[in-house]
């Protein structure tokens, strides 16, 4: 196969384009690295000529003088400074890897590729050597490489993180990246609560982020802070679909049986809300789950109100039954305790799908239209509007469950 049809396979175009990214940051940073040494000059004007002195002028002139890996040029003077850093000091890195540089703009490019790899191999801190690496093993389809010398390059410099990581977000927005990134994060890098935190301020790049995240978590790794980032940014995007596409991650509870609501019988601390319950507590509303009673305890001061406790769930269209038990036999007085079902989709056209007070027990009916919302907030809310008195609620069971008849609705 030719070299340009293998540059348009798509696999491989996906890690010519990361690498290229990546090998421009990190061209950039190596210039500091390469010219540490001052006044090379000076020191090649006393005798005995130092080694390091030619190395540090050949990397000084090549580097500075080139804004990218790619289009990088080593003149004639400084490869003759590089060949008399190495007769010096054969294991001079920088001007070696200039003598790879000279190849590869020469033509020779599998040449070039074995000599910057020996110099990277004699000094993985090598950052342009292994820039220039980065972006010719990316543009040859090698995959484990590139992966390789990235994450390298990011335990070398840490400090790369905040320069690769706009670019990963932005490349994980095409799918054919997924399988890359599931490999780099794989080994559980230094970075990888950067790459999340990037990510899930990156709407474009959520939907392949939830599939990603869920193929690592398929390999048993329990949920963590990456997922909480996610789904606070699904939420906050107004991508709901993703968000309950990632509730396959949760771990089943038992007592839920084939009901919609999770936790339905307050039984476990909530885990990755809204899937699960998100509690409210502001200092004026407060609700808070009693594992051991296995109960929703709510309060508010009074004068106040609003929702305590609310969780995200799909509904298609078809009949359900809200029921709904209360903790205790009745609610303080003056206080009120109420359900609603009310659309979760942007820009949905359907408002409140149902209100149900909770004075009692009840089990209550109701009917999803077709081409009606798909997914909704489940809000339970609480009321001290009209007590002089701090009020109490508590609740022992939500469950919404499919296949009431919909002439039952009340």
């Amino acid at each position: 196969m030719h070299r340009e049809e293998t540059l348009m396979r798509p696999r491989t175009f996906v890690i010519w384009g990361l690498a290229s990214v990546a090998a421009l940051w990190l061209a950039a940073t190596a210039v500091a690295g390469v010219t540490q040494a001052s006044a090379p000059n000076v020191a090649l004007s006393i005798f005995p000529k130092s080694g390091f002195a030619y190395e540090t002028r050949a990397a000084d002139r090549t580097v500075t003088a080139n804004g990218s890996i790619q289009a990088m040029r080593v003149s004639d003077a400084s490869l003759a400074d590089a060949m008399e850093a190495l007769r010096r000091e054969p294991f001079a890195t920088s001007a070696l890897t200039l003598v790879g540089l000279a190849r590869d703009q020469h033509g020779d490019h599998a040449g070039a590729a074995s000599v910057v790899a020996a110099a990277h191999g004699l000094d993985k801190r090598q950052l342009v050597a292994n820039a220039w690496l980065i972006h010719y093993y990316g543009t040859t389809g090698r995959n484990s490489e590139v992966l390789a010398l990235l994450d390298e390059a990011l335990k070398i410099r840490p400090v790369l993180a905040a320069q690769y990581m706009p670019a990963f977000a932005q490349a994980l927005q095409n799918p054919e990246t997924i399988p890359v990134f599931q490999k780099l994060l794989s080994g559980d890098p230094d970075w990888v609560s950067s790459f999340w935190a990037t990510v899930s301020v990156t709407p474009a790049s959520l939907p392949n982020a939830e599939i990603l995240r869920s193929r690592i978590l398929a390999g048993s790794p329990s949920l963590g802070e990456p997922d909480a980032l996610l789904m606070d940014a699904f939420v906050r995007s107004g991508r709901v679909d993703l968000a309950l596409s990632f509730g396959k991650n949760l771990p089943a509870i038992p007592d839920d049986g084939d009901g919609l609501v999770r936790n339905a019988s307050f039984s476990k601390t909530p885990q990755l809300p809204p899937l699960d319950w998100e509690l409210i507590n502001d200092g004026r509303i407060g609700a808070a789950i009693d594992e051991r009673a296995g109960t929703l305890e709510i309060n508010a001061l009074p004068g106040s109100g609003g929702t305590v406790a609310r969780q995200l769930i799909a509904l298609a269209p078809g009949s359900y039954s809200m029921l709904v038990k209360l903790g205790r036999p009745d609610v303080d007085s003056g206080s009120e305790i109420t359900a609603h079902l009310r659309c979760a989709e942007t820009g949905a056209a359907a408002g409140e799908l149902l209100s149900a007070k909770i004075a009692e027990d009840i089990d209550k009916p109701f009917t999803v239209a077709d081409n009606s919302c798909r997914f909704y907030w489940l809000d339970l809310d609480f009321s001290a509007i009209d007590n002089a008195e701090p009020a109490l609620g508590s609740i022992a069971e939500v469950r919404i469950v499919r296949g009431r008849a919909a002439a039952s609705d009340d």
